[in-house]
């Protein structure tokens, strides 16, 4: 069974990414169930907009979280 990423779990989401993104060697504890071992996968389409991801075992979590980033500023 695939689990959605809840709206009101998004804040955890992208903070796991952020710490994944520092580090991404450490281990990472699923957003949804808390489980060790979040799976991230970055599909990002830079400069556009950051595209990740996330895969829990424990829970069934297969989410996509997209982060919009500003474009390339004109000279």
């Amino acid at each position: 069974m695939t689990v959605g990423l809840p709206m009101e779990r998004i804040a955890e989401a992208m903070a796991c990414v952020a710490a994944w993104r520092a580090d991404p060697d450490a281990p990472c504890n699923c957003p949804v169930c808390a489980a060790a071992g979040l799976e991230i996968i970055d599909q990002s389409a830079r400069p556009y907009s950051e595209w990740y991801v996330l895969k829990c075992a424990g829970c069934g979590l297969e989410a996509t979280l997209q982060i919009p980033m500003r474009g390339p500023q004109p000279i």
